[in-house]
């Protein structure tokens, strides 16, 4: 087992309110979809854009901070508030599913603006496109590098700007599903226009879903700190599952003008539940967890996917929504909204009180889940 010595988290500097966004929007959006927004479970995000609002009502971008920046301030809070002697971080794990540039990956950049605080012969892993499961397997990874080199550390990285990602909303008006799915039945969309009004829906609901920040564990051995124990996974548990989430390198949609797209399917909530459910009772009848049923597990820490994911994930769980043990996830979600690969890690960040067994779970493109438990060793 290893433990979490130090955890620290970064965001930017700008703040918008999902009520404000959808103020600027209200002429453009549906009642209907307004209801969706609202439902999505999320207060506000962080954005490295400055201009966010206007960017989503055609501005060019102005960023301020880049994936690289939010993991290089997270890298360095999670060192100076650990403490020690850096020079005994062996290595290095970055992951990322919105990079700043194809290459280098991120790793090579979180390095290259870490002169001397990092030693320059440190390994380094870059974990990119992994979705939001892969707070995990990096863990893993450093276990299996802290295992065969004693007394080194691992630091562990996740870095997201997803805003700057999503499609600008330049349309007149923007409809709720159920609106266009009763337009198709009322023959007044053909197929290819449906399509397209529902990728524009999709287009709004990710602008207000997620969010842009970084965190950074570091991870070593060292009695008296949270002990990461097994570790379970699901990959791909029905082949129709590998395509619910998927991005494109350079999109046809006009707004796009060539950059990447995101599609999200609607059996997500669903599926992402299954695959949640499915690893956490797999990690709990594991022969070396503390504990055997969720009963005696002090919280769940569940992947931000949206309030209707994580509702799903609870009720298959049966936790209630409005338990303490599954009140991190859903007040990350809350204030940073969707961060993929970083949102478990904010909420370990989080977390002060490490009375008990904790269940972490991430799920997220390939289809892929993990579930690891946490406790005092």
């Amino acid at each position: 087992m290893i433990n979490l010595l130090s955890a620290a988290t970064s965001t930017p500097q700008h703040i918008f309110k999902t009520t404000d966004l959808v103020g600027n929007l209200m002429h453009k959006l549906s009642p209907e979809l307004i209801n969706t927004i609202n439902s999505l479970g999320v207060n506000q995000r962080y954005s490295a854009l400055e201009n966010y609002p206007g960017f989503l009502c055609g501005q060019a971008k102005q960023p301020t901070s880049s994936t690289t920046d939010l993991g290089v301030n997270a890298t360095k809070k999670c060192i100076q508030e650990w403490g020690g002697d850096p020079r005994r971080i062996g290595l290095l794990i970055a992951a990322t599913n919105t990079p700043d540039q194809m290459l280098p990956c991120l790793a090579s950049e979180v390095m290259g603006k870490t002169h001397g605080l990092l030693s320059r012969n440190l390994r380094t892993v870059s974990m990119q496109a992994q979705g939001c499961s892969v707070l995990l397997k990096s863990i893993e990874v450093a276990q299996w590098y802290l295992a065969a080199n004693p007394g080194k550390l691992a630091i562990v990285v996740m870095a997201e700007s997803h805003t700057p990602y999503v499609a600008p909303l330049l349309r007149d008006e923007y409809l709720g599903f159920r609106e266009i799915l009763r337009l198709r039945k009322e023959q007044k969309l053909d197929p290819e226009q449906f399509e397209q009004q529902r990728l524009d829906t999709t287009f709004v609901i990710q602008s207000m879903l997620f969010g842009d920040g970084a965190v950074a564990l570091l991870v070593g051995t060292e009695e008296g700190k949270p002990a990461f124990g097994p570790i379970s996974h699901l990959t791909n548990d029905d082949p129709r599952d590998m395509n619910l989430l998927t991005m494109v390198s350079h999109s046809s949609h006009p707004f796009l003008t060539g950059r990447p797209q995101y599609f999200m399917q609607p059996s997500v909530p669903s599926r992402g539940a299954h695959y949640a459910v499915t690893t956490v009772k797999n990690v709990l009848q594991h022969p070396d967890s503390p504990v055997s049923d969720l009963d005696h597990v002090d919280d769940c820490l569940i992947h931000t996917g949206s309030k209707k994911i994580l509702d799903g994930v609870c009720s298959q769980l049966d936790l209630c929504p409005d338990s303490s043990k599954v009140h991190g996830s859903y007040k990350v979600l809350q204030q940073y909204g969707n961060l993929s690969s970083a949102s478990t890690g904010f909420m370990l960040a989080e977390k002060n009180d490490w009375t008990g067994p904790t269940i972490v779970v991430g799920f997220g493109v390939g289809f892929t889940a993990s579930a690891g438990i946490m406790n005092f060793n």
